[in-house]
């Protein structure tokens, strides 16, 4: 039989094969070569949150669970972190403080990290509260806080984690992305135990926050708690706080999950689950300077309100959420809700029926121009009330 071969294909005559198999193979190992040598390089040079390489490990500054006092250890470490970003890891274990730890970001682009083994496997343990101050100094600051939890061993006291914009002018800047992610702040005697702190996360004058996999919880004992906040948001004239995505979070046994103050504008809720609160998200009477605020395939089981809004706050979007309402309290109320849509949310009775309560939705007089459609409501005493003079829901 004859084989014919296509021109152009092929290796060519068996005199001419050798040299192109021994360049191949050359090729080959130096293309390993470099393999390996990347390889031993990534363990050290993979970048951080941070950008900065590899976190500076605070045991290397004196930092243990042994140490009754981690405070200078990590603000050794952070110093010692080259140019404006500072990040500094914790391995599993304890870490004790002894007050509030207060960090200072330095001018321009500059960001701290801090990052743990994993929530509950690394804890920063304040005995008597105090928690963490990170005090911003303009619009390119940010902070990254992941893999840990924060725990306090007393009742009511400190604030875990504080956010704070320190200039005055900073605006409505398009500001440098900050976020807690996989952060547990509870107790040190566990979860929905007697301790808690006060409040679990403030974020004051600061824009462009993302909260993911956020635990929060307070103290247990009872059906529903009326002790300890845990997200606080507040913005001012000169410096409005904008845009803040809650994704993945827990709110569990506390006076109020998230609490409005003035000035907040853009807050995003989405997959989360606030059980045994009193409030689940909350937005008091007399506050000024709000808008938008969106809530998604979330799940509410709170005394008085899943969500309350008591001052005018436009642009607000309920939907695909479940309310588990008791006979003490109200899936949603909009007091002063301006240009609201409730749709495609689902309200069932937790508990037997009382005289008034549960009530699924109600609209207050002060509020106007809304949708109400698609909701389910499951054996609520009333199912939506709509306020003698309030106006414009269809």
């Amino acid at each position: 039989m004859k084989i014919s071969k296509a021109p152009g294909v092929g290796i060519g005559p068996a005199e001419n094969r050798t040299k192109p198999i021994i360049v191949f193979v050359i090729a080959f190992l130096m293309v390993l070569g470099d393999v390996q040598m990347t390889s031993a390089q990534t363990a050290r040079l993979l970048p951080t949150a941070s950008g900065t390489g590899t976190c500076t490990d605070i045991t290397a500054y004196g930092g243990s669970p042994a140490n009754p006092d981690n405070r200078a250890a990590l603000a050794a470490a952070l110093n010692a972190s080259s140019g404006g970003g500072g990040c500094v890891s914790f391995p599993p274990g304890r870490f004790t403080f002894a007050a509030n730890f207060r960090f200072v970001l330095p001018n321009g682009s500059a960001s701290i990290t801090l990052t743990g083994a994993g929530a509950d496997v690394t804890q920063l343990y304040w005995p008597t509260g105090g928690g963490l101050s990170i005090e911003y100094v303009g619009a390119e600051n940010s902070v990254h806080l992941r893999n840990m939890s924060l725990t306090t061993g007393s009742e009511g006291v400190g604030s875990a984690i504080m956010l704070n914009q320190t200039n005055g002018t900073v605006g409505v800047a398009d500001n440098a992305l900050s976020d807690l992610f996989d952060i547990t702040i509870r107790g040190a005697d566990g979860y929905s135990q007697n301790d808690y702190w006060d409040r679990a996360v403030e974020i004051n004058q600061i824009s462009n926050v993302n909260l993911v996999g956020l635990v929060i919880s307070g103290p247990g004992g009872t059906a529903y708690s009326t002790k300890g906040l845990g997200v606080v948001l507040e913005g001012s004239t000169n410096n409005p706080a904008v845009v803040f995505n809650v994704t993945g979070a827990t709110f569990d046994y506390l006076s109020k999950g998230i609490v409005y103050g003035q000035q907040v504008e853009g807050l995003t809720v989405s997959q989360s689950n606030f059980v045994g609160d009193d409030y689940g998200i909350y937005v008091p009477p007399n506050i000024s300077g709000l808008d938008q605020l969106t809530v998604l395939g979330s799940q509410f089981n709170c005394q008085t309100g899943g969500i309350y809004v008591g001052s005018s706050l436009s642009n607000t979007l309920f939907s695909a959420n479940l309310f588990i309402v008791p006979n003490t309290g109200t899936g949603i109320h909009l007091q002063q809700a301006y240009l609201y849509s409730a749709t495609g949310n689902s309200f069932n009775i937790g508990g037997p029926p009382g005289s008034i309560y549960p009530i699924g939705i109600e609209v207050g007089s002060t509020a106007g121009g809304g949708t109400i459609t698609g909701n389910l409501f499951d054996n609520m005493v009333t199912a939506i009330i709509l306020d003698r003079t309030s106006t414009g829901a269809g």
